[in-house]
């Protein structure tokens, strides 16, 4: 068990970033978290703004350990309808149980299905706290 304590994570931001059409993309890696025991759990909270990207039908969101498009992903794939060009706020919430972890880092990515050209994420941020 951890100390019993909550600690924040704090944001982190990122704009203007491509996300790479078709191809999972990482758009945002957190700030670094070190937990005091095996049994604390993370909570990330936060969202990504997005202009879909031409022929666009889908934006689809993963939350990974790690800063790669290879590490674990935690918590459910959000997938939002999206019409190419147009812009879409999509939040994000999941709870993680890493354990014993020390400068754990999570990323955000983003695909988006059936792109024939890049869209754009306006901002993207995540931030939230473990205990």
């Amino acid at each position: 068990m951890g100390d019993g304590l909550t600690r924040t994570i704090p944001l982190a931001v990122a704009t203007a970033v491509t996300d790479g059409g078709a191809t999972e993309t990482v758009v945002l890696v957190s700030n670094p978290i070190t937990t005091s025991g095996p049994g604390q759990t993370v909570t990330l909270v936060g969202e990504v703004n997005i202009t879909a990207g031409t022929n666009g039908v889908a934006a689809v969101i993963k939350i990974r350990r790690g800063s790669t498009t290879s590490g674990a992903q935690v918590g459910p794939t959000l997938t939002t309808t999206e019409v190419a060009t147009k812009l879409y706020t999509i939040p994000l919430e999941i709870t993680d149980a890493p354990g014993d972890v020390g400068g754990l880092t999570y990323c955000v990515t983003v695909a988006e299905t059936s792109a024939s050209a890049n869209g754009t994420v306006n901002y993207a941020a995540i931030g939230g706290y473990y205990q």
